[in-house]
């Protein structure tokens, strides 16, 4: 392998049931910290961008989160990271009232296929793209939206439609998809246990996520780097509480439910893989270490394996930018100048695609 790109990718997005306290308290100080931190690393970050939630807030006439909103992607770009296209549809079938949310029962992008343009699948994605180019063009003039992460990861099940209109649009790279990554709540479905095993491929426009795509007419998938879970790892639910200390503090709530889930898929979900993320406060830095090492030696062969660990601002304290300054670290130091921190931008430019 000549070269390993390592994309440090942040989901830049609120609580999807509502905030605890303030949308500063929730999104803002958290991401300033981050940027705080990755100034210190000298490393570039991708904000994946919850557009739609920008756009919901400003039908609502809520300024105190669209304004900050707007200065903050701003910041991100003139501090020399990248912002990107990230959809959370259920925004728009929300509701606000007396300064509460109501989130919406649908979720993916999928729930809204029969939808009128443009509260469609292909009008939320070029609704998304125009509304994140007008606020970056303003940091950056020859901004470019060329990467997407899929709310939730969900790409299915209208998989055709999605990635089409993605292509259509603009979109050069994917990175929604983990190696073996299973989810399943009462209303998002995600399951990447059936994919093709390299470290990087085109994704098919007919939909086909087991089969590889054409480069020509394909969305390069960069995915969230993952490792199968050992069979003697002490469960989920005891490290929770082991490690609790080190868990941030409430900054709002989730929508997913799992009312409906039966047996065989808390099994699924119990083994599926588990994420190179810094959001988990079970995680250590060796645990991290293990994720990188077994992606780079799995795909060691291949000249270049271009990868991404995930995060959500909304999700990280103190404890999760230990984790994240402990894996840029050590990832240097093992791995050398053959380890690069790179954002989209830079790779679309190198391949001018």
């Amino acid at each position: 392998m000549k070269r390993i790109k390592i994309f440090l990718t942040f989901d830049y997005e609120l609580p999807l049931g509502g905030i605890a306290q303030s949308y500063s308290h929730s999104l803002f100080e958290p991401t300033e910290k981050l940027l705080e931190k990755a100034n210190e690393l000298k490393v570039p970050l991708v904000f994946f961008a919850d557009i739609l939630s920008y756009i919901k807030f400003r039908e609502w006439e809520e300024h105190n989160y669209t304004e900050p909103f707007k200065k903050q992607l701003e910041k991100v770009l003139q501090s020399g990271h990248d912002v990107q296209l990230h959809l959370h549809p259920h925004w728009l079938d929300s509701n606000y009232a007396e300064g509460k949310l109501i989130p919406s029962g649908k979720f993916s992008l999928s729930d809204f296929a029969d939808n009128n343009p443009p509260d469609n699948i292909e009008g939320m994605i070029s609704t998304g793209i125009q509304e994140l180019k007008a606020i970056c063009e303003k940091a950056q003039s020859n901004y470019q939206c060329i990467a997407f992460r899929a709310g939730g990861y969900n790409l299915w099940p209208e998989t055709s439609t999605i990635l089409n209109s993605l292509f259509k649009h603009g979109i050069r790279f994917d990175s929604s998809i983990c190696r073996g990554y299973y989810y399943k709540s009462d209303t998002s479905l995600v399951d990447y246990r059936n994919i093709p095993d390299k470290a990087n491929w085109y994704l098919p426009l007919n939909g086909d996520l087991s089969k590889e795509g054409k480069e020509e007419k394909g969305i390069l998938e960069i995915p969230i780097a993952g490792k199968p879970k050992g069979i003697f790892e002490m469960p989920t639910a005891l490290k929770l509480g082991k490690y609790s200390y080190r868990a941030v503090e409430n900054r709002g709530k989730i929508v997913h439910t799992a009312s409906n889930i039966n047996r065989k898929d808390k099994l699924k979900q119990l083994f599926s893989s588990r994420m190179l993320t810094v959001d988990n406060h079970t995680y250590s830095p060796g645990y991290m270490m293990k994720i990188l090492d077994y992606n780079i030696n799995k795909y060691g062969k291949e000249k270049e394996v271009l990868f991404s660990l995930i995060g959500h601002p909304k999700s990280m304290g103190e404890y999760h930018l230990y984790l994240l300054a402990s894996f840029v670290q050590n990832a240097r130091e093992k791995y050398g100048n053959r380890l690069e921190f790179v954002t989209f931008r830079d790779i679309f430019e190198r391949k001018k695609l």
